[in-house]
């Protein structure tokens, strides 16, 4: 009994904590989905990318769910390579690799989700999961508004854009012709 209270106890502390993390980590895919998807729309004008795409609409619902596995499986060997970095004492590089190849698969992802949406919406348990997204990604906001992280953000940014100008007047002051 006191095994479960324990845990009980455990699971309230943990909870919001979790949570928020999970929040943070949607809002950033949401941050970063927003800004690559605007990118690879523009490289969808390359003939070769059209191509691509074209074909990929001609494909079944289940051959375009399965379209899906590609990033993934051609990221593999970079993150293995950025485990190895990081195993072989490169942790900046490792990890930089690992944001890459993060950033990389959710562009193709995303362009390919806008691309492929009508057929997986064909998917009853593909609509539900995404509804449920949905919901938690617009929890998430609601929660980090409640919280105040969107308001700190913009001050931190702020803050960064004032420092970052007076690093600029400091160059140009100590560069500047006498």
């Amino acid at each position: 009994m006191a095994v479960t209270g324990l845990l009980a106890r455990l699971r309230r502390v943990l909870s919001l904590p979790l949570m928020v993390l999970a929040a943070l980590i949607i809002l950033f895919e949401d941050f970063v989905w927003a800004r690559v998807t605007v990118l690879v729309a523009a490289l969808a004008r390359l003939r070769l990318v059209a191509r691509l795409e074209a074909w990929a609409l001609t494909r079944s619902r289940h051959a375009t769910l399965a379209l899906f596995a590609i990033p993934i499986l051609c990221l593999i060997p970079f993150k293995l390579f950025a485990l190895w970095l990081i195993a072989s004492g490169h942790i900046v590089s490792g990890i930089l690799v690992i944001i890459a190849a993060k950033v990389t698969g959710t562009a193709i992802s995303a362009r390919l989700f806008v691309i492929a949406k009508p057929k997986l919406m064909t998917f009853e348990t593909f609509v539900k999961v995404y509804n449920a997204v949905l919901r938690f990604s617009a929890w998430a906001h609601e929660l980090l508004d409640s919280l105040g992280v969107p308001a700190a953000v913009k001050a931190l940014k702020g803050a960064v854009r004032r420092a970052a100008g007076m690093v600029r007047a400091a160059f140009r002051a100590v560069l500047a012709p006498k």
